[in-house]
């Protein structure tokens, strides 16, 4: 026989003796004693079909439970953690009420409950609706949407998902179950829901104010220019404008749009050095972008970044939707534009810059626990693949002149920068193109 057939069989033989029934439900593992000191899990599945992993938490949720999950392979283990000894059976019996038939105990490993959901985004529109806001709700929990519509009339609200989240007539939504969709706005607009855990599920806190303090690094004074901050408070991104005047980049030029993340201990965490954020060219023309808009003066070809947060089958990104528009009243040929940045992650500017399938990633193993920033440029869902990308060195500035160029390999141990560019893009007049790139900054083990 085959070594690996002995271990399946030793493996089956050895989990079947730890299972027994219990009052209908079949429990691996051994219940321990309630004077036991240790925590436990129990885990009810492990799915390969995400939305029989949001089913499961919806259930586990609704018989008051506090369920996580974790990600093993292609598989989504479903769990209920850091459970007393004394609460196991009863916890037991509330995910048998739950319409579970099998659990799997063990002793708790002491990690965190997942930052992230497996939600789909089936819900969301095909349709040629326009998307103008994002919000979050909570399992049980009602919020007013009026806020963003208030300067529309409003005749019809509806929802995509009624059982995952209801709206009435005055704009109220109520979260019912863990997921996703949106709620229409006279079949016109939506805006798109993601419907969260009661309990502290995430690492940021809802009620947290998006005020980030100046880090201590930057050593150029302000010129007293506003600079807005934006954050979705289940998500640990974030994203500033740097506008002209402040001086923020190394090389003493600004951004258009900064990305930051938050850190286990709520320490925000760079993505680009002294936060001087991507720097934006439009056909050739290196100018600053004020509040993520730039203007050719030769030919009315207007440049918008539109910062957004999406959430997609499990993970949360922030979104730079570039649009190009052809203002002027002559069509245009082959225009270009594109960005560049001096990268680094948290507090290594030489982490390593990884070429990938998707576009590229940073890991930062000088960090605990490490953390991993992801430029989606190449490949996924709803991204625009870039023209050109380039991986290369810093090089005191020099990387703004590789906004256009093209150069796909590792870089390592340098003080890295990337840039990336779309082109030969032709527009009417009037006529509007967007073109999509997606970031994300998480443990590495997330």
């Amino acid at each position: 026989m085959k070594r690996s057939a002995i271990f399946v069989l030793l493996l089956s033989v050895s989990v079947w003796c730890f299972a027994q029934n219990n009052n209908g439900i079949l429990v691996i593992g051994r219940i321990p004693d309630a004077t036991d000191s240790q925590l436990y899990q129990i885990q009810v599945g492990a799915f390969k079909i995400t939305q029989n992993a949001e089913n499961a938490l919806g259930k586990l949720i609704a018989a008051s439970l506090n369920p996580s999950y974790e990600t093993y392979r292609d598989f989504t283990r479903v769990m209920i953690k850091g459970i007393s000894a004394r609460d196991v059976p009863s916890s037991i019996e509330k995910i048998k009420r739950a319409g579970f038939f099998e659990v799997f105990i063990k002793i708790d490993s002491g990690g965190a409950a997942a930052a992230r959901l497996p939600v789909s985004t089936a819900a969301l529109p095909s349709t040629a609706l326009h998307e103008i806001a994002y919000r979050s709700v909570k399992v049980g929990e009602t919020r007013s949407l009026a806020d963003i519509v208030s300067d529309k009339n409003v005749v019809l609200w509806k929802s995509s998902t009624p059982s995952t989240v209801s709206v009435d007539s005055n704009g109220i939504i109520t979260g019912l179950k863990i997921g996703n969709g949106y709620i229409s706005i006279n079949e016109t607009e939506y805006i798109s829901v993601v419907v969260v855990p009661t309990e502290d599920f995430y690492i940021l806190p809802e009620s947290e104010a998006a005020s980030l303090s100046r880090d201590s690094r930057v050593s150029e004074s302000s010129t007293g220019n506003i600079t807005e901050y934006s954050t979705e408070p289940t998500f640990r991104l974030a994203y500033r404008f740097n506008n002209k005047g402040e001086r923020r980049g190394a090389s003493g030029r600004n951004g258009g749009v900064d990305i930051l993340g938050r850190g286990p201990d709520y320490e925000w965490l760079w993505t680009t050095y002294k936060q001087g954020g991507w720097f934006y060219d439009l056909n050739g023309i290196k100018r600053e972008m004020i509040n993520g808009y730039q203007k050719d003066p030769h030919n009315g070809v207007e440049l918008t970044v539109k910062p957004e947060f999406v959430y997609d089958k499990g993970v949360s990104y922030l979104q730079l939707k570039h649009i190009l528009r052809n203002s002027g009243n002559s069509a245009v040929t082959g225009q270009k534009f594109g960005a560049s940045a001096d990268v680094m992650i948290h507090k290594n500017d030489n982490a390593p810059l990884l070429r990938t399938s998707y576009g590229a990633y940073m890991t930062d193993s000088e960090t605990n626990p490490a953390l991993e920033l992801m430029f989606v440029c190449e490949s996924g869902n709803g991204i625009d693949p870039v023209d050109t990308l380039w991986l290369g060195e810093y090089g005191d500035g020099a990387h703004l002149e590789h906004i256009y160029d093209d150069n796909r390999s590792d870089v390592r141990d340098v003080d890295s920068a990337i840039g990336f560019s779309y082109q030969n893009i032709d527009l009417a007049p009037g006529q509007v193109k967007e073109f999509i790139v997606r970031f994300t900054l998480a443990r590495t083990e997330n």
